[in-house]
C-alpha cells in the first residue's frame, strides 16, 4: 500500500537529526514499559518468597500401612455371604476327596480289558469270554458281565437287560455325590453375586448417610462386593473342574462295559443261531 503523496512528502522531508530524536524517544518509552509487562505476566522469585510460611497448607499425614490380609481378614470383610460360601466349599472339598479316593481304590477295570477280552473271544468264542471273566473276578466290570451271563439263561435279550440293570446299580454308586458337587459349582457364583449386591447396597447406603462423599465412604461396600464375587468363583471353578473329571471317568467306565457287553451279546447270537 502506498502512502498519500502529502504524507509521503512530510516523512521524506524530515532531517537526519529529527529521525535520531524520534528513535531515542521511542526506545525510552519501550524500555520503560517492558518491566511493567513482565511483572504483570509472572511473579518474580522475590514475590514468591514474600508469601508467609503459615499460609502454605500443611502436608497430609502419611496413611498407616495395614498388615497383610489373611483368610480371616478377608472372611470378615466379605460380609454375611461368606458363611454360606464357606459351607459350600467344605461340602465340595469333602465330596471331591471322597470320590477320588473311592475311584482310586475301587477296581473298576484293568488296563486293556476289552483288548484281551476280544482276543479270547476270537480264540474260543463264548467260552473264551467266560474264562476271561472268571480269571478277573476282582474288577467291577467282571461282576457286571458275570451277573448278566448268570441271569441270561442262554438268551441274548435277557443278557442285554441284565447288563443294563447291573451296570445301572454300579453307576449309581459311582455317581454318588456328583449332583451335590454340580449344585455347589452352580450356586457358589450366585451366592457371590448376592454378596456383590449386598456390598453395593451398603456402599450406596453409606453415600446417602454421609455429609461429604469420598473414597473411604464407599470403599467398605465395594470391598465386600469384590471379595464375595472372588470367593464364589474360587469355589465354583474347582468344583466344576473336578465334577467334569469325575464324570469323564465314569463315562469311560460305562463305555468299556458297553463294548464288552456287545462282544458277548454277539457271541450269544452266534450260539443261538447255530442251535
Amino acid at each position: 500500500m502506498e502512502l498519500p503523496k502529502a504524507m509521503h512528502n512530510r516523512y521524506t522531508n524530515l532531517s537526519l537529526r529529527q529521525w535520531i530524536a524520534i528513535a531515542l524517544v521511542g526506545g525510552f518509552v519501550l524500555t520503560a514499559t517492558l518491566p511493567t509487562f513482565s511483572q504483570d505476566a509472572a511473579p518474580t522469585d522475590a514475590n514468591k518468597t514474600e508469601q508467609p510460611a503459615a499460609e502454605q497448607p500443611a502436608p497430609a499425614p502419611a496413611p498407616e500401612k495395614s498388615g497383610t490380609w489373611g483368610f480371616v481378614d478377608l472372611f470378615n470383610k466379605g460380609g454375611w455371604t461368606m458363611y454360606p460360601l464357606a459351607l459350600s466349599s467344605i461340602i465340595a472339598l469333602a465330596i471331591i476327596f471322597e470320590r477320588i479316593y473311592f475311584l482310586t481304590t475301587s477296581k473298576l477295570l484293568p488296563k486293556g480289558f476289552n483288548i484281551d477280552l476280544g482276543e479270547k473271544v476270537d480264540e474260543k468264542g463264548f467260552d473264551g469270554a467266560k474264562e476271561f471273566i472268571d480269571a478277573n473276578p476282582s474288577y467291577k466290570i467282571s461282576d457286571i458281565l458275570k451277573n448278566g451271563i448268570d441271569v441270561s439263561a442262554g438268551n441274548a435279550e435277557i443278557f442285554a437287560k441284565g447288563i443294563e440293570r447291573e451296570a445301572a446299580e454300579v453307576i449309581v454308586v459311582l455317581e454318588r455325590g456328583l449332583v451335590i458337587l454340580a449344585a455347589v459349582s452352580t450356586i457358589a457364583p450366585l451366592i457371590g453375586f448376592l454378596g456383590t449386591v449386598s456390598g453395593m447396597i451398603n456402599a450406596f447406603d453409606a453415600i446417602a448417610n454421609a455429609d461429604q462423599v469420598n473414597a473411604k465412604v464407599v470403599a467398605g461396600g465395594i470391598k465386600e462386593a469384590l471379595i464375595t464375587t472372588a470367593a464364589g468363583l474360587i469355589i465354583a471353578i474347582p468344583a466344576m473342574t473336578f465334577h467334569q473329571y469325575l464324570t469323564s471317568r465314569i463315562d469311560g467306565f460305562t463305555s468299556e462295559v458297553e463294548e464288552a457287553a456287545n462282544r458277548i451279546y454277539k457271541e450269544f447270537l452266534k450260539r443261538n443261531a447255530r442251535a
